[in-house]
This record gives structure tokens, C-alpha cells and sequence, in this order.
């Protein structure tokens, strides 16, 4: 099982965690709360700053028991 918490991606005050059985998985779990819930964020984002963020993304997730 894997996890990863949006307030270690730049988030502070976002307290959503997402968790799956794969790094993809939580991977994809996460993109989809982003789109959703900081659509703004995203939307102001170059095409760099988003690439950056995927790599931040993948380097944050954990793994857990």
C-alpha cells in the first residue's frame, strides 16, 4: 500500500491523503483531487511548473504497512 498527502506537494492547508495498492494508483488518485479541488492551481501552472509538480508527486509518495 502506498500513500501520499497533498500538503507535502505545496498544499499546507489541503488535509487530503490519497492511498492505493500501486504508485500509479495513487498517482492517479491524487491528479484527480488536484483537478477538482485546485483546478486554480492547475489552470495557472505552465507546462514546466506541471512537470515539476508530477516529479514532486511521485517523490512523495510512501510507501506504508
Amino acid at each position: 500500500m502506498y500513500e501520499v498527502e497533498c500538503k507535502n506537494i505545496g498544499m499546507a492547508e489541503c488535509t487530503y491523503i490519497g492511498k492505493g495498492a500501486t504508485i500509479d494508483e495513487v498517482k492517479q488518485k491524487a491528479l484527480a483531487h488536484a483537478r477538482i479541488v485546485h483546478k486554480d492551481v492547475l489552470a495557472s501552472m505552465t507546462p514546466k511548473q506541471l512537470e515539476e509538480m508530477d516529479r514532486l508527486l511521485t517523490s512523495k509518495i510512501r510507501q506504508i504497512a
